[in-house]
């Protein structure tokens, strides 16, 4: 799994712009509502709407932005620990919705270990009251303390 699209993103832009198959599967976690633009039209509001071709631009940028940072997560030297951390935090940035949702397995997938190796972190880190973990959430108790694993 490399990432958790959000309400209003846009899933295949760089695939429909280089005329290519988007080559992912997309799983929902909750029922949820998709749109589909025709790459003609995506070409024709570029073409036509600077506002809209801005709008393209930014879209791709965030994307570039989101697989770098998920690239340096997985391939730079760091712990289990800190990939952990630093996924946890990247949520709390964000809705948070995303923690309430996923398995111990998907959130290995994520951070390239085991679900084994997940549940024991996450008791560790609610064992050295970093966070909470309920039936339906995870909450960070200790951000400042969280950021130091990474």
């Amino acid at each position: 799994m490399l990432r958790l699209a959000q309400p209003g993103d846009v899933l295949g832009l760089n695939s429909v712009l280089r005329n290519a198959s988007y080559d992912t599967t997309v799983k929902t976690l909750e029922p949820c509502r998709t749109d589909f633009i025709s790459r003609a039209q995506l070409l024709e509001l570029m073409q036509h709407s600077g506002a809209g071709a801005w709008a393209i631009l930014k879209m791709l940028s965030r994307e570039l932005t989101e697989l770098t940072d998920r690239a340096k997560l997985v391939l730079l030297p760091q712990t289990v620990t800190g990939r952990l951390a630093r996924l946890l935090l990247e949520w709390s940035r964000g809705n948070g919705a995303a923690a309430k949702l996923l398995t111990h397995e998907e959130i290995a997938q994520m951070i390239c270990s085991s679900r084994e190796t997940v549940t024991r972190l996450l008791a560790t880190f609610s064992r050295h009251q970093l966070i909470r973990v309920t039936v339906d959430s995870i909450l960070i108790l200790d951000r400042l303390a969280l950021e130091k694993v990474t």
